[in-house]
């Protein structure tokens, strides 16, 4: 049987693993195992928001009446968590810093989280066809094999740049991921 999962079963299902994920992470009294969980967590995220990026606020431009409104807002949003992402990546392990660079970055992902789930996911499940949703689905985890595994806040967040660069970008993350021994995935944990 086919997998009957569309875009927003998807994104929810990643919007838990993530929330999952910045609660487990301690940047009081970090270890290796919380550096470790810190860089996957932001692999993940960022691969969220490249998915995100090419696949549903597209679809909210074109189904959702005033979808542009929300997706600037969504893209704002998911710029401000990119750029905490790469202030938390060059900051050091016990640099005080840090704990409040990693507090605000996961305020602003559960916030992310919240609007796109109460406001966002049931508009597009109210103006699209679910066999198009579906078909999303499947395009959003194929691209999440390719996106990039680190925040790029520069990197071009609408169509069609972003789909045109963003495998490129994730090929050089996951080289410099191995050359470096950083993990990427929860199963690398």
């Amino acid at each position: 049987m086919a997998d009957e999962r569309d875009l927003v079963d998807v994104l929810v299902a990643d919007h838990a693993e993530l929330q999952t994920m910045l609660d487990t992470i301690s940047v009081a009294m970090p270890g290796v195992d919380d550096e470790d969980r810190l860089a996957v967590t932001i692999a993940e995220l960022v691969r969220h928001l490249v998915v995100e990026e090419d696949y549903l606020y597209p679809a909210v431009r074109e189904l959702v009446p005033d979808g542009d409104k929300v997706v600037e807002e969504e893209l704002a949003q998911s710029a401000t968590a990119e750029r905490l992402a790469k202030q938390i990546e060059g900051s050091s392990p016990g640099d005080g810093h840090r704990a409040v660079l990693f507090h605000r970055f996961g305020d602003v992902v559960r916030d992310h989280v919240r609007t796109t789930e109460a406001v966002l996911f049931p508009q597009l499940r109210q103006h699209a066809h679910p066999p198009q949703l579906r078909l999303l689905a499947a395009e959003a985890e194929m691209a999440k094999r390719t996106a990039p595994t680190r925040p790029h806040p520069r990197a071009p967040k609408t169509p069609p740049w972003n789909q045109i660069l963003t495998p490129g970008i994730g090929l050089v993350d996951k080289v410099r991921d191995a050359m470096t021994g950083r993990p990427n995935r929860p199963d690398k944990l």
